[in-house]
């Protein structure tokens, strides 16, 4: 029998400390009381086996712990890894280990003779390790000639390699199995380190601990697998000139100057490359000149940090000068895939939770400047400094709920829908808006949703008509707040208050009194946050984009994709789109959906920019006798959006939204028999 890793955990955390109670096992290891009591039959099960005392309970829940048990806690210099009990993932990263550093065949007697279990137990462990390189593009292949070996590029066994040492040195007297599973020898890291050492003089720098621990492990392996003829190939899209020309690059030639054969160019670069993404605590001197834009790129994130986290950052230049030292080896780590999860941010604490949630919605210029996505544990390192900094200067950010925008609609709708969403409920942060596939795969902790379709949830989901008119924002708000926070704002039924009014006063035209009523309390509650934030981003009205040129007038259409052919065919012809762009919308759409309705009034369709949008554009067509689409109902107008980014259409957008609610307008507009007319209608509209 073997105890797998969280038995082992929370056996660990017993012999520690035998006053922690159940409560806080389950809290601190994110169990339930059923899962801990299963690890606890396990762990007394494997005492058992092991001829050890079992572990008992008293009525209290406290854990009574016989003396001999202690013992597993106790250094002793000549069986102490034999009494340490290895987890299954730390077997794993030991039998990579072993094949990485083995210079003779290993089978699967070598494996359990080394980490002392039966060879069933390595049959399994070896399941883990199949999992752990498939990440590396590796496999694990065994024959009767060379025994077990790992199979793929160099270059990916050398990202393994580090990774597994990091993991092997944070195990309890980790240092032991490195030595005792390869042969380097304590006399040559106790030099490498001292090479490190001065390392840091010629660079004006200090590494981190961490870092100044492990070094001298990575470039002994490594110059061990150049000195056994494991040699990199290829250029691995390594700059040359960028990492040659670096004081690294020269700092290098220590490690090498003394080894037994000539060390390929390639290989230097690559020790030169650890050296580049160890993380330093200090340097005398910042390299803007060799990543002149990397400082830019950061203060853009914390500008982005600032407007949605709603704060101003104390001392931000001595923040920024902490982060450029921090991501300068985080770029090229990034750069290089040499990015790795470190084990001590795991997780993101909860304290810092709200903090690492904005930090990933500012990361874009970053991203920006590297040209690829910035890994989760390098967001979490960002995290950490900004979160210290934010306590150090006395600063907080106000928890506030995480919401999501899910919309099946496009890029158009998900970002009005968004817009006025954010500025309805400032008291949430917002992801950016998703998709349904996007809402699938998201792995992001979240509090509520607002969505135009039923979705499969556990969370607090509040189903919003993607277009709201200023009355449903003010009921939207209300219900949301009631449910949310339990708070009650004050409402009104329309109906009873016009019956109230009627019976006091004479009233001429109901629906305007309506209105005028819907307006005053809706304005009086809250701006229109979707208006605002259109009128000061965007320029454009809708009559910039709805004119003479891109009005088609017709009596009647074949059907719904016809309708979208002749819709289209302005923006085809002015080039603002391609053939190609009409298809997709017409296999994204085969019949009219619900989801591009403006209140069932005017059909918007669109596809994404990457399918086919070469410039901005809008087109109206107009059906005189209407299109059926279900029942007795007909639309009779249709806008194809061609958009080229989330923003600058918005504001235009928003003003077609606004005459899709006005009805008599476009009866009106049903009945006009030219473009210029139509076109003057809508200017009017485009305030």
């Amino acid at each position: 029998m073997y105890l797998d890793e969280r038995s082992n955990q929370i056996f660990k955390e017993i012999l520690g400390n035998p006053e922690v109670s159940n409560a806080e096992l389950e809290n601190k290891y994110e169990l339930s009381r059923r899962q801990i009591s299963y690890s606890f039959t396990k762990i007394n099960d494997w005492l058992e086996e092991n001829n050890y005392p079992a572990i008992k309970r008293t009525k209290s829940g406290k854990f009574v712990l016989n003396p001999i048990l202690l013992e597993l806690l106790v250094e002793k210099p000549a069986h102490s890894q034999a009494t340490y009990i290895l987890s299954e993932h730390e077997r794993a990263i030991l039998i990579l280990f072993m094949i990485l550093s083995a210079k003779e065949e290993l089978s699967l007697i070598h494996f359990s003779s080394a980490l002392k279990v039966s060879k069933n137990t390595i049959l399994r462990d070896l399941k883990n390790v199949h999992k752990i390189i498939e990440l590396y593009d590796l496999e694990v292949i065994y024959s009767r000639l060379k025994g077990y070996t790992i199979s793929g590029e160099e270059w990916n066994k050398r990202r393994l390699l580090i990774s597994v040492l990091k993991r092997i040195l944070d195990i309890y007297k980790g240092k032991a199995y490195i030595h005792q599973f390869s042969d380097v020898k304590q006399e040559t890291i106790r030099q490498l380190s001292e090479q490190v050492e001065e390392v840091e003089n010629r660079l004006s720098i200090q590494f981190s601990d961490e870092r100044a621990r492990i070094l001298p492990y990575i470039i002994a392996l490594i110059l061990n697998r150049i000195e056994s003829g494991c040699l990199l190939s290829g250029s691995y899209h390594i700059d040359y000139q960028e990492l040659s020309d670096t004081k690294e690059y020269e700092a290098a030639e220590l490690f090498i100057q003394n080894a037994a054969k000539p060390v390929p160019h390639e290989e230097r670069l690559f020790i030169t490359l650890q050296l580049l993404t160890s993380n330093i605590l200090s340097a005398q001197f910042l390299t803007n000149k060799e990543i002149p834009q990397l400082r830019t790129a950061l203060e853009d994130c914390l500008l982005m940090f600032e407007k949605q986290a709603i704060i101003t950052l104390k001392d931000k230049d001595k923040l920024l000068e902490k982060l450029v030292l921090h991501m300068k080896p985080a770029y090229y780590r990034i750069k290089y895939q040499l990015t790795t999860n470190y084990s001590m941010i795991e997780k993101v604490g909860e304290e810092f939770e709200a903090i690492h949630y904005i930090v990933k919605n500012s990361i874009k210029p970053f991203e920006d400047y590297l040209g690829e996505p910035v890994p989760e544990s390098e967001i979490m390192f960002m995290t950490i400094f900004i979160g210290g900094h934010l306590i150090s200067s006395g600063e907080s950010i106000p928890k506030r709920k995480k919401a999501v925008v899910v919309c099946p609609n496009g890029v158009s709708i998900s970002n009005l829908m968004n817009n006025t969403l954010r500025g309805l409920f400032p008291e949430f942060f917002f992801h950016p808006p998703l998709s349904l596939r996007e809402f699938k795969q998201l792995e992001e902790d979240y509090d509520l949703i607002f969505s135009p379709i039923l979705l499969q949830t556990s969370k607090q989901l509040f189903i919003v008509h993607h277009v709201l008119s200023e009355f449903e924002k003010l009921q939207l708000r209300q219900r949301v707040m009631k449910e949310v926070f339990d708070l009650q704002t004050p409402s009104f039924n329309m109906e009873q208050l016009i019956e109230t009014i009627g019976k006091h006063a004479s009233i001429k035209d109901r629906k305007q009194l309506e209105k005028a009523l819907e307006t005053y309390f809706t304005t009086s509650t809250f701006t229109d946050p979707a208006s605002s934030t259109a009128k000061q981003d965007i320029d454009y009205v809708l009559s910039d984009f709805i004119n003479p040129e891109t009005i088609v007038l017709e009596e009647d259409v074949d059907n719904w994709q016809d309708a979208l052919e002749k819709a289209s065919q302005p923006l085809l012809e002015k080039g603002l789109i391609t053939a190609q762009y009409i298809e997709t919308m017409k296999q994204q759409y085969p019949s009219v959906s619900p989801h591009i309705l403006l209140r069932m009034n005017i059909a918007i369709p669109h596809a994404s920019p990457e399918d086919g949008v070469n410039a901005l554009g809008m087109s109206l067509l107009k059906i005189k006798n209407g299109l059926p689409i279900g029942g007795s109902k007909r639309i009779y107008f249709v806008t194809v959006i061609a958009a080229v980014d989330k923003d600058k259409h918005l504001g235009a957008l928003l003003q077609l939204m606004r005459l899709a609610e006005k009805r008599e307008v476009l009866d009106q507009m049903i009945h006009l028999n030219t473009k210029q007319e139509m076109y003057e209608l809508i200017q009017a509209h485009s305030s």
